[in-house]
């Protein structure tokens, strides 16, 4: 005899061998996942002046700051609540700036505890700042925008005409000599600061396509920077990474060690840092001559935004989504202070 059963019998029968009981689901055998956030906000940039005083700068205005190192923070009242702080300077733990979308640039004298908007005269948004003392900085952006002040900011000044270019990155060797980057392989040289800018190439950057029968343009130049006026960096797209030993007349392409996107480069001594999307994370013992990746250091999969080091112990990492990692060994080791963990797989967070 054939003994015919319903779909829906079946079922049951399953739930019941699964679940034999009926009573109250049993949590305390699970060990629920401990997240900490200082904010949830995505995090741009980073200001760290000694080893105690750090700031970070993001969406929505926000900026923090910490009198410890990084291990607990504290949010300051910008001025700014809907727009994007794409980038922070500090040049002592009095002096600094911030800057974003739609030209904003706001000053602060103490320290963060009060902070004024400085009239930077453009409407195009800014992506990066640098300051080589408390009178002389750069701001850079979209559509070809330089900014100059050697006044502390009291004014800006234009240093180039309008372009379709968008600039990622600025630094300076000293008050006459720095570098821009930005997109399509772009990197601009001055002597003079910044009164007249001229055109640097790498002629081994190529955007890295893999079966393409259609050109396309270099790839993008995030994060720029110098040792000294001679030995020098930049990072973008693709995982390139190029450098210069004479000041930029001649870049070479590194070898690469990851495709992804990288956005921020440190070298101090015979270390050096590089942080870029889907939370890559490099490192260099001989000084940036050769690089290796540094999986599961941080344990996240979002985007890191910049990396900052106080001399060759002390490093902070800051990203998307309240992303803030901290370190006193060179790198070798980060503590996660603010953001996700992927390494919580068992609750499916493991593409974080």
């Amino acid at each position: 005899m054939i003994i015919k059963f319903s779909k829906g019998l079946i079922l049951l029968v399953i739930v019941l061998l699964v679940f034999p009981g009926c009573g109250k689901f049993d949590r305390s055998g699970i060990k629920m996942p401990k997240f900490s956030f200082v904010t949830t906000e995505n995090l741009h940039s980073i200001a760290l002046v000694d080893p105690q005083h750090l700031w970070a700068s993001g969406n929505y205005g926000t900026i923090l700051f910490s009198a410890d190192g990084g291990k607990t923070w504290t949010e300051q009242k910008s001025g700014i609540k809907d727009l994007l702080l794409g980038c922070i300077e500090f040049v002592n733990p009095s002096q600094g700036w911030a800057a974003g979308v739609k030209g904003t640039i706001i000053h602060t004298g103490d320290g963060g505890k009060t902070w004024t908007k400085q009239e930077s005269g453009i409407e195009e948004d800014i992506h990066d700042l640098f300051f080589f003392d408390s009178l002389h900085g750069w701001a850079v952006g979209e559509f070809g925008t330089v900014l100059h002040t050697g006044d502390g900011g009291r004014q800006w000044k234009r240093q180039m005409e309008e372009t379709d270019k968008f600039y990622n990155g600025v630094f300076f060797a000293d008050r006459k000599t720095g570098w821009i980057v930005g997109e399509f392989g772009t990197i601009l040289h001055t002597r003079d600061g910044g009164e007249t800018w001229q055109p640097q190439t790498c002629p081994g950057l190529s955007a890295l396509v893999e079966n393409a029968d259609w050109d396309r343009p270099l790839p993008a130049l995030y994060g720029v920077f110098f040792h000294d006026r001679e030995n020098g960096w930049a990072v973008g797209m693709d995982g390139v990474i190029i450098k210069t030993v004479d000041g930029g007349k001649n870049w070479k392409l590194q070898e690469p060690v990851s495709d992804r996107p990288l956005y921020s480069i440190v070298i101090h001594g015979h270390k050096g840092w590089i942080v870029g999307n889907k939370g890559v994370y490099l490192m260099s013992d001989d000084g940036g001559q050769t690089w290796s990746e540094k999986q599961d250091a941080i344990k996240t999969k979002f985007w890191l935004r910049e990396v900052a080091f106080y001399k060759n112990k002390q490093g902070l990492i800051i990203g998307a989504r309240g992303t803030i990692a901290r370190t006193e060994d060179g790198g070798a080791s980060w503590e996660l202070v603010s953001g996700y963990r992927y390494d919580m797989e068992e609750f499916g967070l493991a593409d974080f």
